[in-house]
């Protein structure tokens, strides 16, 4: 077993897991794929040795076991997007994806809101009141939905089936990147290293660890662990 495959069994299901997991039948989690109303996979192992990814393209991973893996929390979403469809009747006069697109949106545009005053202003999306500037946080929305059903946020995001999961590591991230100068900040005064430090506590706990494919060149290794250990230094 590999790194990668180790990484894979412990935040992840395969096809044939998953599909036992959420109770699905033959070629159902392809077909709700298709449709759009469950994440793709946020990794797919290749017979040729590679590991593909919306994030990051196709990376190598020899003696990796092929196949495409949804983090754990798939299941979870996948009982939602089956009870909008329930809920639907005729599936001809029921939009299953424009309802949970809708429902996406909506809760991750409140979460949005509430961070804005919280934890970071996101100035093309609220003003200084708070409140939403309808075309920012449309595109904010619409481009998190796009993501959250190509597996990204199944990558990166901890609880990647929870809208506020989402908007939370996304804003922290924002946040980080702009008080680190993307991770590159090399001098800090006493205060800004101890708020430094805990924003990255706050932001590893919301996202994922990534895995030892990727991790040399993702995020978590920029904007965590060399950024901490260049605080330590500090």
């Amino acid at each position: 077993m590999t790194e990668l495959d180790t990484y894979l069994a412990q935040h992840y299901l395969n096809e044939a897991q998953l599909t036992a997991v959420a109770a699905l039948g033959p070629g159902e989690l392809e077909e709700l794929i298709r449709g759009r109303l469950v994440p793709a996979p946020s990794y797919v192992v290749t017979d040729g040795g590679t590991v593909r990814s919306f994030v990051f393209g196709e990376m190598a991973a020899p003696g990796a076991m092929p196949g495409s893996y949804f983090h754990r929390s798939q299941a979870v979403w996948i009982a939602r997007a089956r009870s909008v469809a329930g809920a639907g009747g005729d599936a001809a006069a029921h939009d299953v994806e424009a309802v949970l697109k809708a429902q996406f949106t909506a809760s991750f545009a409140a979460a949005l809101a509430a961070f804005n005053l919280a934890t970071w202003r996101l100035p093309d999306s609220f003003d200084d009141a708070g409140a939403p500037l309808a075309e920012g946080l449309r595109k904010r929305t619409d481009s998190a939905w796009t993501y959250f059903l190509n597996g990204t946020f199944g990558l990166c995001v901890a609880n990647p089936v929870s809208e506020a999961h989402i908007a939370y590591k996304e804003v922290l991230q924002e946040k980080l990147v702009q008080l680190s100068d993307n991770g590159a900040r090399t001098a800090f005064t006493a205060d800004q290293a101890r708020a430094l430090a805990q924003l990255i506590a706050d932001y590893a706990g919301a996202a994922m660890p990534f895995s030892p494919v990727e991790y040399p060149v993702s995020s978590r290794k920029r904007l965590v662990d060399d950024l901490r250990a260049r605080l330590h230094g500090a």
